[in-house]
């Protein structure tokens, strides 16, 4: 009798089967039993490892929080505290989490911060690659590593501090000493002494703060320069099967990065390290009066607590806003770049329409959290204002009891005042934090994705000859039930030319990425001149491959600039290479040479013209391998006879992997590789493969 998901009484086989079926598509609960030869009942944690070995899976067990598994080990199983098994789905902005119960088939929401009470999970994928991400522990140390950097420069910046508040006293006390004894005695060498001495003070105040300014800009300029770098670098290395954010994404990441510096290595720090002044300030007016020195330590403690109860509705709205600018950002990179698809489909309204619906939400979301930061600024002020009304009634009494002064009241109301404004600055920025902790959580998760050259693979391999192997390969791509390429066997000798043919989506770009190091096998290996191409640099696969791409993109500047984008070039080498592909008619007529504007992604080119800038391109640094996708895309009858010709002399000596649909390209190559869904189903000399193809029954 064949088991149905209601018939299922082991919670841990009802979630294997939730995993199985996001890979695999819907598995039987017979198969998954008889793979491990158990009942239901029997069914564990072994069975899972057992069933994964057998079907081509990873399953790794980590004692960990959930809340530290990273969103590309997604779907999970994760356990609560009775060890009750649980889908962990998704993970939306560090905010909400969706948890899947598939015994009672129940989908829910918990807040991140609940995933903290799930310290064990069950992972399971496909890549033998990924369980060394999981031994990379996740945490800021990406911000907090630079900024340790410069602890000379927060010490100096500490002792400035310590020094400008002390200073701050002077004046409230010289008050008070002249009220209580210049006046009365009418000491006016006294008087002339003391205000000369705190002329002195001040003069020194400003200096000291300008210098203070000066360390943190210039801390500031350095940790930012590092860190946007740094940011670069990761944008454009990361391991493209984990480049799954949208553009817009990206580039609010840079913003976000600026907002969390500005907070920490900017002149707002200044808010929070002026704090000390509150204590100097009540240790003085508790030594000029007890009694008043606790109106401004009991309005501390009420703006406190204001402050943090405005801490959950900030946390909530700060987050939405955050989401809300990533969408924003994302439309905004969308529609600009799509501008001539909207116009042609005439959806300008529409596009409209939505825009107005995004920016409308982002805005009331701001203005909540413009009202609730108003609400925590004006309460603050309305308290400053009533700490010098208290301490002037206290004082009073006190004056009238004769425990204070009328010079040691005016001391300690001026204290009072100026005491409460580090308070309510750093309530601000404990405000402040909140939205900025956001921002360090979306930072933090993309600091934590793989590098294609974070393994610190060694250099010095040169010149590769061009012998090309691949052996089982096999690629998956993310959350995809079937793979883009299986079980892939073939080799390429040096100076051989292949022709890749096959269907809209058979996998011929996928084994562009592939060779090119862009993509990781999910099994399998890949060879070039011998060498396992995940034992090779990046840099250098790339400096002895040359690829056209089918799609190519230009970047807004000259002719010149687009094909020497790695290094320059000769002149004479330029002319050259513009020569062997066809760009001199287009040189000629612009009248500027290879200074010719091509535009933002080379809007002031035909399509042709794209194709043989990225034919330029690939050809100019003589790579051992050239791999072209498309070549002739574009190009008129005429034109595409002369780059033939001209491609025949440049492919010499070369090893050449050529992708089309066309078949006059195939002129090029000797040997065919036919791929369909995934698979190489045809290989053999060029003639006989066409023939074949045109012939299927002979």
């Amino acid at each position: 009798m064949r088991l149905n998901l209601n018939d299922i009484k082991t919670p841990l086989l009802c979630a294997f089967k939730y995993m199985l079926d996001f890979y695999y598509g819907e598995v039987n609960i017979d198969t998954i039993l008889n793979l491990d030869a158990v009942k239901d009942g029997e069914f564990n944690k072994a069975s899972i490892f057992i069933v994964c070995d057998q079907i081509g899976l990873i399953a790794l067990e980590k004692e960990m929080s959930a809340q530290n598994i990273p969103n590309h080990f997604l779907p999970c199983i994760i356990f609560d505290e009775n060890d009750t098994p649980l889908i962990y789905q998704k993970n939306i902005a560090n905010k909400k989490i969706e948890l899947f119960n598939a015994k009672e088939e129940k989908r829910f929401e918990i807040e991140f911060n609940e995933l903290n009470h799930y310290k064990k999970a069950l992972l399971i994928f496909r890549e033998e690659n990924k369980k060394k991400l999981l031994d990379k522990v996740s945490n800021n140390n990406w911000f907090w590593e630079p900024v340790k950097s410069f602890w000379k420069s927060y010490i100096e910046v500490g002792i400035l501090t310590f020094f400008i508040n002390l200073f701050a006293l002077f004046t409230p006390l010289f008050i008070m000493t002249v009220y209580d004894r210049v006046v009365p005695n009418e000491a006016y060498e006294t008087l002339f002494v003391l205000s000369f001495g705190l002329i002195i003070v001040l003069i020194f105040e400003l200096v000291f703060k300008s210098v203070r300014n000066h360390i943190i800009d210039k801390t500031g300029k350095k940790l930012s320069l590092y860190l946007e770098e740094d940011l670069m670098k990761r944008v454009l290395t990361l391991q493209s099967q984990y480049d799954t954010m949208m553009t817009g994404a990206k580039a609010n990441l840079f913003r976000e990065l600026a907002t969390v510096r500005d907070f920490f290595a900017t002149k707002s720090i200044v808010q929070i390290i002026d704090f000390p002044f509150f204590i100097f300030a009540l240790i003085a007016i508790y030594f000029i009066s007890p009694a008043v020195a606790l109106v401004p330590f009991l309005i501390a403690v009420v703006v406190v607590l204001i402050n943090l109860s405005l801490q959950i509705p900030i946390a909530n709205l700060s987050k939405k806003h955050l989401e809300n600018i990533q969408s924003k950002q994302n439309y905004l990179v969308e529609s600009i770049q799509g501008s001539d698809t909207v116009k042609l489909s005439n959806a300008i309204s529409s596009k409209l329409f939505n825009w107005r619906t995004i920016i409308a939400h982002a805005e009331n979301i701001q203005l909540k959290i413009q009202r609730v930061n108003a609400f925590a600024l004006n309460t603050s002020q309305s308290l400053i204002q009533l700490t010098t009304i208290l301490v002037v009634v206290v004082g009073v009494f006190q004056i009238s009891d004769k425990e204070l002064s009328v010079g040691g009241l005016i001391a300690v109301t001026i204290l009072a005042s100026r005491s409460m404004v580090p308070v309510i600055s750093l309530s601000t920025m404990v405000i402040k934090f909140k939205e900025i902790k956001d921002s360090l959580y979306n930072l933090r998760d993309f600091w934590d994705l793989p590098l294609e050259n974070e393994k610190n693979i060694e250099i010095g391999l040169g010149k590769l000859k061009g012998d090309i192997e691949f052996k089982q390969v096999t690629y998956y791509f993310k959350n995809a039930k079937y793979p883009s390429v299986n079980a892939i066997n073939f080799s390429i000798k040096n100076g051989e030319k292949i022709g890749i043919i096959g269907q809209t989506g058979a996998g011929k770009s996928t084994l562009l990425k592939l060779l090119t190091g862009l993509l990781h096998p999910t099994k399998g290996s890949i060879f070039i001149d011998n060498h396992d191409i995940s034992t090779i640099h990046p840099v250098e696969i790339r400096q002895n491959i040359g690829v056209m791409t089918q799609d190519p993109f230009l970047f807004n500047g000259t002719l010149k600039e687009n094909i020497e984008l790695s290094r320059p070039i000769s002149k004479e080498k330029m002319m050259e290479t513009i020569t062997l592909t066809g760009l001199e008619e287009l040189v000629k007529r612009s009248g500027q040479g290879d200074g010719i504007p091509v535009g933002e992604r080379g809007c002031n080119l035909s399509t042709g013209q794209k194709h043989l800038v990225a034919l330029a391109r690939a050809i100019v640094n003589d790579p051992s391998i050239l791999i072209l996708d498309e070549p002739t895309t574009g190009l008129d009858v005429g034109l595409e006879k002369k780059l033939m010709e001209n491609l025949k002399h440049i492919i010499q000596n070369k090893t050449l992997i050529l992708i089309t649909h066309r078949f006059a390209a195939l002129e090029l190559v000797d040997r065919i590789l036919v791929l369909s869904n995934g698979k190489i189903v045809a290989d053999g000399p060029r003639d006989a493969v066409l023939n074949a193809l045109k012939n299927p029954k002979g």
